[in-house]
């Protein structure tokens, strides 16, 4: 009876999937143009947690301040938070659902041919769309794991009206973001 018991034990503890919470923080950097220049910001992330059960992330919803978007200009950000109208929408939020971390890893081996890809859904004011990332400088260790994300993004297809000075000075339609990613083991 003690083998059958030590046997069933086993048995169960074998099965069970292996899962770990990881406490998450992000920063964005974002690169625009205008008419007169090129600029860039940076924003960061609120803190989340992300639960990894067998190689597979499951993140919860990112999300930004439109508040705390910065672009080292008090009136190009004050004209930015209102593009984004952030006092009825104070939030860009992000959700990616399941990600395979082995998939990530294996294309960021040396010699892979393609880079890896994720896709997720990023919402601004009352629009979602689906945004597909190139996965980049992928690390996983036993206490952390890191990877930059990069994509661009159309303002038009968030029905946002880019700011513009006198109609003369105008910002671009495309604007070029990268997230870094960083989970570390709680």
């Amino acid at each position: 009876m003690r083998y059958l018991l030590t046997f069933i034990l086993l048995s169960i503890l074998s099965s069970t999937a292996f899962a770990a919470d990881y406490r998450g923080a992000c920063t964005i950097v974002f690169q625009a143009s205008s008419t007169l220049h090129d600029f860039q910001g940076k924003a960061s992330c609120r803190p989340f947690t992300a639960g990894i059960i067998d190689g597979v992330v499951e993140m919860s919803q990112l999300s930004v301040a439109v508040a705390d978007m910065d672009t080292d200009n008090a009136k190009r950000d004050k004209e930015m938070r209102e593009m984004f109208d952030h006092k009825k929408y104070p939030l860009i939020t992000g959700s990616a659902g399941s990600v395979a971390l082995k998939d990530i890893g294996a294309s960021a081996k040396k010699g892979a041919k393609s880079a890896t890809k994720v896709g997720f859904n990023l919402k601004i004011r009352e629009v979602v769309k689906p945004v597909t990332a190139t996965v980049t400088d992928f690390t996983e260790t036993d206490a952390r794991i890191t990877a930059k994300l990069a994509f661009t993004l159309s303002l038009a297809d968030y029905q946002l009206k880019p700011p513009s000075v006198l109609g003369v000075i105008r910002v671009d339609d495309k604007v070029s973001v990268t997230a870094t990613i960083v989970l570390d083991a709680e």
